[in-house]
């Protein structure tokens, strides 16, 4: 593989990467707690979580039941995020969003384990049996939320990729590094 074709495969893997969470990084915020029996049945953010939500084709009421259960289980603001930052999450088995929850409650309580899915909301594609030791899920967590890209970050860094990839001279000499020369 070129080092051509490799800056392009790089390139696109960012821009597939950022495209879902141009709205942020989903760290605001909210409600801490988990809601029980007491919780509304349908999420007042419901219909703003529907609006972002960019594929077709889809089950409106599967997207709302898997809203809900995340809006139950995380608070409507952060459930709202998740689902601008991924909107992949409302297609996810909802049947596996709490009892993951509670098996990271067991291994760090509560407020870090939803702060763990609020910075990496991919983690609720996981299944209850994938979630027996999470020490790598909350380093992962930290480090998918700082380096999700920014709209802003993608386009400089994009930018700088293509203009590099057809400069022979710059790879030539050993690229970013060149030895101190």
């Amino acid at each position: 593989m070129t080092m051509k074709n490799l800056l392009l495969a790089i390139a696109i893997t960012i821009l597939y990467t950022a495209l879902p969470t141009a709205q942020g990084f989903g760290l605001g915020g909210g409600n801490k707690t988990r809601r029980g029996a007491a919780a509304q049945p349908s999420s007042p953010l419901l219909e703003d979580a529907l609006k972002s939500y960019p594929f077709v084709n889809d089950d409106k009421t599967k997207l709302s039941t898997n809203f809900n259960e995340l809006a139950r289980l995380y608070g409507d603001e952060e459930a709202l995020q998740m689902a601008k930052i991924m909107p992949r999450v409302l297609r996810f088995d909802s049947n596996n969003f709490e009892p993951c929850l509670e098996s990271w409650t067991e291994q760090f309580g509560l407020e870090k384990a939803q702060a763990m899915v609020k910075r990496n909301p991919g983690l609720l594609g996981v299944k209850p049996s994938q979630t027996e030791d999470a020490d790598s899920s909350m380093y992962g967590s930290y480090l998918v939320a700082v380096l999700r890209p920014s709209p802003l970050s993608l386009a400089v860094w994009g930018v700088l990729l293509i203009a590099l990839a057809g400069n022979k001279d710059f790879w030539v000499e050993g690229g970013f590094y060149n030895g101190g020369q």
